[in-house]
């Protein structure tokens, strides 16, 4: 009995580290030379594991896969944010945190898997079943603690997490996309501070005095 047990113990650790070796060899493929310039033989050549047979073993696909390798992506992203947060009060902590988001984006690997073929791949609810406890769960918590200290004006918290997020995207996208990609994050840098002053409660009274 402790015989088998032992080697049920190796075949489990044999194949975790066969689905670990399969998405290392995705995640780099999938940045260069892409998700659809990349094919299960050529992931099954670059992570070592010898046979297409032992691919599907572990995944399903290749879009399975994919999944997968967001995640990691996405949770790297997170667990990033979380370990260095900005220092200073709820305002600095809210704009900063924001900002290092659009640096992510100059990054290859986000641009590549999680703005460019993320959102085509996933789709928009597979996309933000993913992000809904990682960097939405992050952007609501940090606007609610900016809201409490009155660094900005209160407001259906859930709701403009998901407004801001979406923004944050649209505008690494942009970023990604352009062929100055320092200059296109000076100016999306511009813009998000200008909508982060309008969430203000100065910007609020000025809006009231204009009315």
């Amino acid at each position: 009995m402790g015989h088998r047990g032992g080697g049920d113990a190796e075949r489990r650790a044999r194949g975790d580290q066969t689905r670990r070796d399969v998405i290392a060899a995705a995640r780099a493929l999938f940045v260069d030379p892409g998700y659809h310039q990349t094919s299960v033989g050529d992931i099954v050549g670059k992570s070592g594991i010898g046979t297409r047979g032992a691919f599907y073993h572990h995944f399903k696909d290749k879009a399975d896969l994919f999944r997968l390798v967001f995640e990691e992506v996405h949770e790297d992203l997170v667990a990033r944010a979380i370990a260095h947060p900005p220092p200073g009060d709820a305002w600095d902590r809210l704009r900063l945190g924001l900002h290092g988001f659009l640096d992510a984006a100059l990054e290859p690997e986000v641009q590549r898997i999680v703005l460019v073929d993320g959102p085509v791949i996933l789709g928009w609810q597979g996309l933000r079943a993913i992000e809904g406890a990682g960097g939405l769960a992050l952007v609501q918590e940090v606007l609610q603690e900016a809201m409490n200290d009155g660094a900005i004006q209160r407001l259906p918290v859930v709701e403009l997490a998901n407004m801001i997020l979406a923004a944050l995207e649209e505008a690494s996208l942009l970023v990604a996309q352009a062929t100055d990609k320092a200059r296109a994050k000076r100016s999306v840098g511009l813009i998000l501070d200008r909508l982060l002053f309008s969430l203000t409660p100065a910007a609020g009274e000025l809006a009231a005095g204009v009315r």
